[in-house]
């Protein structure tokens, strides 16, 4: 009885895989298609016997070799692949041994650089704030003058300046 449950089980096992297969190869090959083909193929046989046995002797003599050939062949080029990533990937992590130490001096020098350019700017800020003359939105020199007077120094036409004073800002009116 369990002899009989397996055996049963091994046939529905095998019908349902020739009929998955059948699936499979009507989905590539129409069955109209195929029907065309196995009837070229028997009018063959039966039209030239000859001509027929020497192309089943020979695709059945020759078919083994050709797949392990083809298998030979994509299991070269599969290892081939993997060969060439893994290779990649070696060097490519060598080279990250050099460049992430580079970009690391890199940064810190921009960084420094980038500070010393930012103190140097908040420091001539703050000295140009500090300082008794500055020049106004007219390209004219003004000084502090005594008792809070602001001096106005204006350049004439040419070369050189006039250090004459012009104005005393108190007394002149804008």
């Amino acid at each position: 009885m369990a002899v009989e449950n397996v055996s049963s089980s091994a046939k529905a096992r095998a019908n349902d895989l020739i009929a998955y297969g059948q699936r499979q190869v009507d989905r590539v090959v129409s069955p109209p298609t195929r029907q065309k083909a196995y009837d070229r193929v028997y009018d063959l046989a039966n039209e030239k016997p000859i001509l027929f046995s020497f192309v089943v002797f020979q695709l059945t003599l020759s078919l083994a070799p050709l797949l392990l050939f083809a298998g030979f062949a994509a299991t070269t080029v599969a290892v081939s692949l993997i060969s060439a990533v893994l290779f990649s990937l070696f060097w490519i992590g060598v080279a990250m041994l050099f460049l992430v130490p580079t970009l690391f001096i890199t940064f810190s020098i921009a960084l420094l650089l980038w500070l010393w350019a930012a103190a140097t700017f908040f420091a001539g800020r703050w000295v140009y704030g500090r300082l008794p003359f500055g020049i106004d939105g007219n390209s004219k020199v003004v000084a502090n003058g005594a008792g809070g007077k602001k001096v106005i120094f204006e350049k004439k036409d040419g070369d050189g300046a006039d250090f004459g004073i012009k104005t005393e800002v108190a007394e002149a009116q804008e």
